[in-house]
């Protein structure tokens, strides 16, 4: 597992999708930076055993607001067309979810990417906004099926929400849900997004897992392990 400070050239348009949005000193306060900074993952919180052949450092920009699963089929991230509308990152239901998920503007991250595998990761923890994680379940519930174009392609999108018990990692809550986007007429082009959110004092911690194909089969060891890193880190804020 590499720790160089600069990630190589991404060829995955999931991490390239996920590093665009700009962030200036005058939205992320300095302190409260670095206090955030100790409750985030880095390189050396992943075990070889499992993460090994990942490239893991600071993102230089803050990770925008968008579902990589649905990136990585359309091959971009410009002039997406959600239907229905309340779905994208502008409708009713997604804009509550990622103002949910994205907390205040200071945060600390990380990002992930395994080129052998074709499996990549976000990761941030920000000042909280919002003790309710509720627009994140009305998102996955009312968002189970709908369509994305671009690209010149049609998206068909499944959400699916993963039980998941936040004291188990000492959270006081935790949404999970996973983004299955599939190419329409090709069951070979599909990718899939295990997102996660939750609370821990006044943090929200929010994760993206974005691998091809389904998460299945040991791609559910490897998010299940990277999930359990990020909950552990954000709650106990030991320094690696």
């Amino acid at each position: 597992m590499s720790t160089r400070p600069v990630l190589r050239t991404i060829t995955t348009a999931a991490l390239l999708a996920l590093t665009v949005a700009s962030c200036s000193s005058t939205d992320n306060d300095t302190s409260t930076t670095e206090d955030l900074r100790a409750n985030t993952v880095t390189a050396l919180d992943f075990p070889r055993t499992v993460f090994d052949g990942w490239e893991i450092t600071d993102p230089a920009d803050r990770p925008v607001s968008v579902i990589p699963a649905i990136v990585a089929a359309a091959g971009t991230s410009d002039g997406l067309v959600y239907s229905p509308a309340e779905c994208g990152p502008d409708g009713d239901r997604g804009a509550a979810l990622w103002a949910t998920a994205r907390g205040g503007d200071s945060w600390a991250g990380q990002v992930g990417e395994n080129l052998n595998t074709e499996q990549s990761f976000t990761t941030t923890v920000a000042t909280a906004t919002d003790n309710s994680l509720n627009a994140v379940t009305d998102f996955a519930q009312t968002c189970s099926q709908y369509t994305v174009t671009g690209g010149g392609k049609t998206i068909d999108v499944v959400t699916e929400i993963n039980n998941e018990e936040p004291l188990k990692y000492g959270l006081s809550d935790a949404r999970l849900f996973t983004t299955t986007a599939t190419v329409e007429g090709s069951d070979l082009q599909v990718h899939s997004t295990l997102t996660g959110v939750g609370h821990s004092d006044s943090r929200v911690l929010t994760g993206q897992f974005t691998t091809t194909g389904r998460v299945e089969g040991t791609t559910i060891n490897v998010a299940g392990n990277w999930w359990n890193i990020l909950a552990t880190k954000a709650v106990t804020g030991s320094s690696s």
